[in-house]
């Protein structure tokens, strides 16, 4: 049990450490301080559909993953904490 918990700790440090890097990444892109993490980042206009592709490249080189079609077809990838989701999920994998 004890080992179980090292891990979900571990899932959640991991994942809040990808959150920062995104958040950081989105700062860089649209030049607003405060990124809200629950919304539409298509919607508000933090990222155009060429950031997009700089986006995922920074997601694969940055968090050793690789995306494909089935994850930018998820509800979730057009979010911060839904791509955090994503890129946790393939990390465990």
């Amino acid at each position: 049990m004890g080992l179980q918990l090292g891990v979900l700790q571990l899932s959640k440090s991991n994942e809040m450490l990808v959150k920062e890097k995104l958040v950081q990444w989105f700062v860089s892109k649209s030049q607003m301080e405060n990124i809200d993490t629950t919304l539409n980042y298509f919607e508000s206009g933090y990222i155009d559909s060429f950031d997009v592709l700089m986006l995922i490249e920074f997601c694969e080189s940055s968090f050793n993953v690789v995306l494909n079609e089935i994850h930018f077809e998820d509800r979730r990838f057009s979010s911060i904490d839904g791509l955090v989701d994503i890129l946790n999920d393939l990390q465990v994998q």
